[in-house]
């Protein structure tokens, strides 16, 4: 089900599951150690909490110490994040260029798949890592798209079972 959506000069876009819409552009974005994120709109305890996780991801990732990620204005960030009211709508938009991150979703949700996909696009260049520069739409296909974990049938250690569910978080899965 990888979805391999093109290739943007060195970049190769292994998206999963493959955005709705998908629009290269040229260049690419660094991940350094000034890459910085911000939050704007709903104040949703779920967005507060993902953003350390993308963080500690993008960290894991590129091993590149990045900035503690203190309150800071949208117009200097790497990284900024723009929530709507909520609700359940699932869809976002990610606008990558060459100097800033934008994350669009109606709701909570919806940046939270956007992250996942931000984080499938980083990838290794000489020297260190980057995104390519990229615009995706996308929403998801399916009102419901799901993994049956039967663990009083077959236990499962809680180490299995949160490893599960931090790859259903990677493909966008509910």
């Amino acid at each position: 089900m990888a979805a391999c959506v093109g290739i943007a000069g060195n970049f190769r876009l292994n998206l999963m599951p493959m955005p709705a819409q998908v629009t290269l552009g040229n260049g690419f974005l660094r991940i350094n150690q000034s890459f910085s994120v911000a939050v704007s709109g709903t104040g949703d305890p779920r967005i507060t909490a993902a953003v350390p996780r993308l963080l500690q991801r993008l960290f894991n990732q590129t091993h590149v110490a990045l900035s503690d990620n203190k309150p800071i204005d949208a117009g200097s960030a790497t990284f900024v994040i723009n929530c709507g009211r909520g609700g359940d709508d699932e869809s976002y938009g990610l606008d990558i260029s060459t100097t800033q991150v934008r994350l669009t979703a109606p709701s909570a949700l919806g940046v939270l798949h956007g992250i996942e996909t931000f984080l499938q696009l980083v990838q290794g260049v000489n020297p260190g890592f980057a995104v390519p520069v990229v615009t995706i739409v996308d929403k998801p296909r399916f009102p419901w798209r799901g993994l049956h974990l039967d663990v009083s049938r077959h236990w499962m250690p809680l180490e299995v079972v949160l490893r599960n569910l931090d790859g259903m978080a990677a493909v966008k899965l509910n």
